[in-house]
């Protein structure tokens, strides 16, 4: 697989004006972070692989993300996970319907992480929850050579970058490839949290992002109207939907901050749609949307 150059866009929302870096559009079934984190297991050639685990939540972007690249490869796929409820087992959606249908094989487990590093040997990748690894910076590299030449072609003068953030991956790397600010914000953890986890992939805190936050917090993954509401007029004033996980709690964060932040705001798009399908599910029947 070749991937194409993402598409970047001016749009607008609340009347003020951005850029808008669609990674969402790399490929059909690999896009997003997760396509970067993971560009390197497929670029490269692993001759004795011969299956890839990993661990994480039921409706993990990057559980289906590797999935697929599993499937590519003709890897078998392992993945843990804390809990899988009832209800989802016997009406399979969003990632977890689509992972299932590319072969993987999930266990519930109340140590996840272990279980996933038990079953390491010399046929075996493991990845770590979110991709968050040293090999993620491949992909990463070329998302930041793109934007520079996005950044060049469309004759912007004081750029600087915005994505959320679960392990802070793209975040870091992109920092470490970029002369200009990244901003980003957790939406796992607080600023503790997010800081931790570059530590464990890069030692030279120079090269960390800033971390923007905000006066309400919001918790991974429960459902708050206020945060559906803002998605639903994300897809009214820019015609592109975003990501229910992970995009809607960035943009919270960032309207908050937005008047201190000067220049040329460039958001990154960080996929995730297939995700949607699952956090709509549950939108509707918590809150009774009708419009969905």
């Amino acid at each position: 697989m070749i991937f194409q150059i993402s598409p970047f866009h001016k749009s607008f929302f609340q009347n003020r004006e951005f850029y808008l870096k669609r990674d969402d559009l790399l490929h059909q079934d690999f896009s997003g972070n997760k396509a970067r984190k993971f560009h390197y297991f497929l670029e490269k050639e692993f001759l004795h692989v011969k299956r890839v685990v990993s661990y994480g939540s039921n409706q993990s972007n990057a559980m289906y993300s590797l999935s697929v690249l599993a499937k590519m490869k003709n890897w078998e796929f392992i993945y843990f996970c804390d809990h899988i409820p009832t209800f989802l087992k016997q009406n399979p959606v969003g990632n977890y319907k689509a992972a299932l249908q590319n072969g993987m094989k999930i266990f519930e487990t109340t140590n996840r992480a272990f279980r996933a590093q038990s079953l390491k040997d010399e046929d075996t990748l493991v990845i770590e929850e979110g991709g968050r690894q040293k090999e993620a910076e491949f992909g990463l590299k070329f998302l930041a050579y793109e934007l520079q030449k996005d950044i060049e072609e469309n004759g912007l003068q004081k750029p600087f970058v915005f994505l959320p953030s679960g392990t802070g991956t793209t975040a870091l790397f992109l920092q470490k490839y970029l002369s200009f600010p990244v901003f980003t914000c957790s939406t796992v953890g607080d600023e503790e949290y997010l800081k931790k986890q570059w530590e464990m992939i890069e030692e030279n805190t120079e090269n960390f992002p800033k971390i923007l936050t905000a006066t309400k917090k919001y918790h991974y993954g429960k459902l708050n109207l206020e945060l559906y509401e803002l998605w639903r007029d994300l897809k009214n004033q820019t015609n592109v939907e975003f990501d229910l996980m992970y995009d809607v709690v960035g943009w919270k964060k960032l309207l908050e901050n937005w008047q201190n932040l000067d220049g040329d705001l460039i958001y990154i798009h960080q996929g995730g749609i297939k995700g949607n399908e699952s956090m709509l599910q549950r939108y509707k029947y918590k809150y009774d949307i009708i419009d969905l």
